[in-house]
Formats: C-alpha cells, structure tokens, sequence
C-alpha cells in the first residue's frame, strides 16, 4: 500500500461513520504492519505514548473547573456584571453577550460553553428589548465560539501536544485573536444597533455596579487564578489547572452553595467521560501522524505544492481547516491534520505559534458552519429554533469571523505580540 493507498483508507474509514479513534487507528495500524512489516508492539507504543505525557494532566482539571462552575447560578451573575459595563451603550444587550461569552470563554476553554450558560437568558432579554430572532441567535451561536480562543483553550492544548509547542504561547496567542474577534463583533452591533434604533437602557447606578461586582467576584476570580499563576511564573499549566479545579469547587459549593455532593459526582463522571474521549483521540492521533511521518506523507505534500509561497501554504492550511471543520470535532480535525502540514508550513517559516492560532481560529468558525457545526445543534436546543432558522442567523456572522481569520492570518503580531511580551 503506497502512500495514496494510506490516505485512501483512512479517508473511507472517516466517511464509514466510525468512532473517530478507530477510524485513526485502523488504517495506521494496518499500514505499519503489513506495509512497512513493523513489529505489532510499534503501533501499540506508539498508542500509549500519545497519553503518556504529563502536561496532558492539565485538561482533566481545567474541564472539572470548567464543568462545576457552569453547574451553578454563574450565567446570571456573569450576565449581570457585563450588563452593568456595556448595559447602557447603543447595542447594550448584544455587547453584553460577548462580554459574557469572552468571560465564559475563559472559564471554560469550549465553544459551546457560552450558549449553555448563558445562551437562553441573554437570547428572552435581547428580544424583548427591540432585537430581531435571527440577529439574537445569530450572535449568540457565533460569538460563543470565543471560548476556543480565550485561553485556557482545550484546542490549544490538544495542538500543542502535536506539535510539541508552549501551550503558555499558544495561550497568550490564542488571547490576541480572541480580544479581536470580541473587538470586531462589538463594532458590528453597535453599528446593528444604532442602524436598527435599537433603545438604550438606563446606566446603573454605583451602588447597582458594585453590587453586580461582588455578585460575581468569586467567578472573575477563577480566569485571574489560571492566567496569573501561569504567567507569574508560580505555577506550570498543569499546576494552575488543578489550583483552578479546587477553587471553582470550593466557590461553587461553599462560597455560591450551587453545587452539592452529589452533583460534584454527577460532574466527575462526566468529565472522566470527556477526557476518557480526549484521551483516546490524542493516542490514535499519536499512531496517525508516526505512520504519516514512516508513509512520507509531508515530503509528498511538499513535492505536490512545490516551492509555493508562505501565502500559498497559508491558504491551503486555512481551506483544510475550514473544509474539516464543518464536518469534525476541532481536536479530531488538529490530530488528523497537523502532523500532514506542520512541517511544511514550518519550512517556509510560518511560526508554530502562528500556525496554531490560525488552525483554532478555523475550527472556531467550523463550530457554527453548517452542515455539522456543533454550536448549530446546541443553539437549537437551547434557544428552541429551526435548524434551518439558525444557519440563516449565523450567515452574517460567518462573514465577519472570515474577516477576522483574515487578519490573523496575514498579521503575525496578532498572534506573536502578547506571547513575545509574556512568555519568555
């Protein structure tokens, strides 16, 4: 089996509707055996070394974290604090959803976080104040995909254990786009808003905006304990994870008392099933992209496009990330297809850092792509819409979020400023 046959098999077993380990593993496995006559514990070596690592520890915590202080009364609490900052501007409720998504995004580190926090809420509240169905869902199902950019990000960390990169890099990179992406959004509201006569709320008082910071305090506090001690230097990502799961179950069922005993059980279950999934796609992704590095697949990549241009190369990575992530998860779509371009775009000098911003900003905006963005089916459900009803919403916004993939494409110092001042 060449080469081709390779990629040939592993594509149809993608398509067969498999689990997505298996569809990995299968090809690979059968390619090192019979074709390149390895030794079966290769494959199997190789499947244990893709966990076998211990900053992978980080993502158990940092989604425990994430799961009990999403369990609790933090929507409204967040919700409220945004509102009392941005509450009063032209576009107020709809500045007030990326405010709260940006925050979210930072707790959770997912793209659907935001619309299961805080998604019905903000969607009653911005009807009854003058905004339109499809603008309202339209913006809740796209700017929650911040959260897979706002660090601490799950994609960035299932990157940067393929491609052996600083995950407090790709964090600080991962801040610069997101910052942007919730700039960019903002502009396009107020703009909405004042076009549309959309009426201002009344600003709140000192007393109202004080309140709405202690209500929420202990929720801020959870993004300043993970980004604070991992870029003072105190903690590494894998000692801030776990400082940040203990501090959101402490708020959570002493400080806020929304979580009880059997709910942080009910939690830790389904986050050991969440990163038992994880688990299991890193080591396939870890079989996959050894045999693509025995099959030759970056070198024949390489012949293929010639001596193209940093652009080319460029365009090409953000089409089979675009392409992928209308059809797969993000961290299936990083370990299917990084260890196939990661070289080549390494070799006409794009920076890793860089290159990974762009691959999350991609599957970013695959989250609300039809036909199999993930935010389009949890919107449904959550705001009680037509599917057809929020792919129709989201259109304008998919707009926007290409020009923001644009700007962090050709634009390094988006990517490369905060990480180059931070992170030494």
């Amino acid at each position: 089996m060449a080469a081709s046959g390779f990629i040939t098999f592993l594509l149809l077993a993608l398509l067969t509707g498999l689990p997505i380990f298996i569809a990995m593993t299968l090809p690979s496995t059968y390619y090192l055996i019979s074709e390149m006559h390895l030794p079966t514990f290769m494959a199997v070596q190789s499947f244990t070394a893709g966990m076998n690592k211990f900053s992978l520890l980080c993502l158990p915590f940092f989604i425990l974290a994430a799961s009990v202080m999403g369990k609790g009364e933090i929507g409204s609490r967040l919700l409220k604090f945004a509102k009392s900052i941005v509450g009063h501007f032209y576009g107020g409720f709809a500045l007030t959803a990326i405010v709260t998504c940006t925050i979210v995004g930072a707790i959770s580190g997912a793209s659907t976080a935001g619309i299961l926090i805080i998604g019905a809420l903000i969607y009653n509240e911005m009807l009854e104040n003058g905004y339109n169905k499809l603008f309202s869902s339209g913006l809740i199902t796209s700017v929650s995909a911040v959260g897979m950019l706002i660090p601490p990000s799950i994609a960035f960390v299932v990157y940067s254990m393929n491609t052996n990169t600083s995950v407090l890099r790709l964090f600080m990179a991962g801040a610069g786009s997101g910052i942007l992406f919730a700039v960019i959004f903002a502009v396009y509201c107020y703009i909405y808003a004042r076009r549309h006569n959309i009426p201002r709320t009344t600003r709140p008082t000192f007393r109202e905006f004080i309140i709405s910071i202690r209500e929420a305090l202990w929720a801020l506090g959870l993004p300043i304990v993970i980004l604070g001690t991992m870029y003072s230097g105190i903690c590494s990502p894998t000692e801030a994870a776990a400082l940040s799961a203990g501090y959101a179950i402490f708020v959570e069922m002493f400080i806020y008392k929304d979580v009880s005993v059997r709910d942080l059980y009910e939690i830790s279950i389904d986050c050991a099933k969440t990163c038992c999934t994880i688990y299991l796609l890193l080591a396939a992704g870890q079989v996959l992209a050894y045999t693509i590095t025995i099959a030759r697949i970056p070198e024949l990549m390489e012949s293929l496009l010639g001596s193209s241009s940093q652009i080319v190369i460029l365009l090409v990575v953000n089409l089979m990330f675009l392409i992928a992530g209308m059809f797969m998860g993000a961290g299936s779509a990083i370990v299917i297809i990084i260890p196939m371009v990661y070289q080549l775009a390494v070799s006409v000098g794009i920076d890793p850092i860089h290159l990974g911003n762009i691959v999350v900003t991609n599957l970013a905006i695959g989250m609300s792509t039809a036909p199999f963005g993930l935010n389009l089916f949890v919107s449904c459900k959550v705001l009680k819409l037509s599917f057809v009803d929020i792919v129709k919403a989201v259109t304008p916004f998919i707009i926007l979020m290409m020009v923001i993939l644009a700007l962090v494409t050709f634009i390094p110092q988006i990517s490369l400023v905060l990480p180059d001042l931070l992170v030494k």
